[in-house]
């Protein structure tokens, strides 16, 4: 799936987490590792070609679904989500971690198997955004592990002849002076 099809169906016309998460689905997109790798359109991008407040009401109705599919029993106040979703947003942007619409349905499916832990009844802002703080940081660690892998692809530096001989040497000198106070203890 490419950015621009992404973008079709966070349009406003099918701004839905389940259309969404469909999409996520349909690309096979599990882990960090995928999305990394996703053609999905980063918060930043969808901020500037939808809108912010179009973007808001992607995770406030990520937030209500979740709501409602878990049956939770008290259910946040709209002002609430409005306020959320604006805190989401900006964690997301100020990460520079390029958090795209595939992490956000990530975040909210792993919250809904209770891997973020367990539900009594309700969340709260503390609750959501720690959850994106987590992803976030175990983005960046993915990002790390991609960047030292690739590094270490390129990375073809061998020691020079001398370098082992003069290890070669130190390392027979040593052993050439153990022997020798070996031998002046005798």
């Amino acid at each position: 799936m490419n950015e621009q099809n992404a973008l079709a169906i966070i349009s406003k016309e099918a701004l839905t987490p389940a259309a969404l998460s469909m999409a996520v689905r349909e690309a096979g997109i599990v882990t960090v590792r995928q999305s990394i790798e996703s053609k999905f359109p980063s918060i930043n991008k969808i901020v500037e070609k939808l809108g912010y407040k179009e973007t808001a009401a992607l995770i406030v109705m990520q937030i209500v679904r979740m709501e409602t599919l878990l049956n939770l029993t008290k259910q946040l106040p709209p002002e609430s989500l409005a306020e959320i979703a604006s805190t989401v947003i900006d964690v997301c942007i100020e990460s520079g971690i390029n958090v795209n619409a595939a992490d956000i349905d990530i975040v909210f499916r792993r919250a809904m198997k209770g891997q973020y832990g367990r539900f009594y009844g309700s969340i709260g802002m503390q609750d959501i955004v720690g959850w994106f703080n987590n992803y976030i940081s175990e983005k960046a660690g993915e990002y790390v592990q991609i960047r030292m892998s690739e590094s270490q692809e390129y990375n073809t530096h061998k020691p020079r002849a001398n370098e082992f001989g003069r290890t070669y040497d130190i390392q027979r000198h040593k052993e050439a002076f153990k022997d020798y106070v070996e031998n002046l203890k005798k």
